[in-house]
């Protein structure tokens, strides 16, 4: 059934960040709630980007260290997004192709959550359980 899983995800909270929250307060935020990237919101709650601990690794990396600059700075803004309506199957293409780990879910311009590889993964998992039952 197409977009099971991404309605699912749909209903899972979403945390945030906004445009003008710091590169610290995005490394705090994803280290305190245990996730690997945020969407980041302008002030009319438009999604303008995502930040992921691998845009953090790469800034690091190239020592940058004003942990004070806005996500904005190094935040990703070539978004890969889905709708309710998107299988497993799209999913999984998407983040082959694009090498990405979280694709962000958008219906009619309004963020409703985020699909990540691991809930992908534990879908198919569950799947494969179920069947050999």
């Amino acid at each position: 059934m197409p977009g099971k899983l991404v309605s699912r995800m749909s209903k899972r909270k979403c945390f945030t960040l906004s445009e003008v929250d710091t590169i610290k307060a995005a490394s705090q935020n994803l280290h305190e709630k245990k996730i690997g990237c945020m969407p980041i919101l302008d002030k009319n709650d438009n999604v303008i980007g995502i930040i992921s601990e691998r845009d953090l690794s790469q800034f690091i990396y190239t020592e940058r260290f004003n942990l004070n600059l806005p996500v904005t700075k190094i935040m990703s803004k070539n978004l890969v997004t889905c709708d309710l309506n998107t299988s497993v199957t799209e999913l999984m293409d998407l983040m082959t192709d694009k090498k990405i780990r979280h694709i962000l879910i958008i219906e009619d311009k309004k963020l409703l959550g985020i699909v990540s590889i691991g809930d992908v993964v534990n879908h198919l998992i569950s799947k494969i359980k179920e069947e050999n039952e």
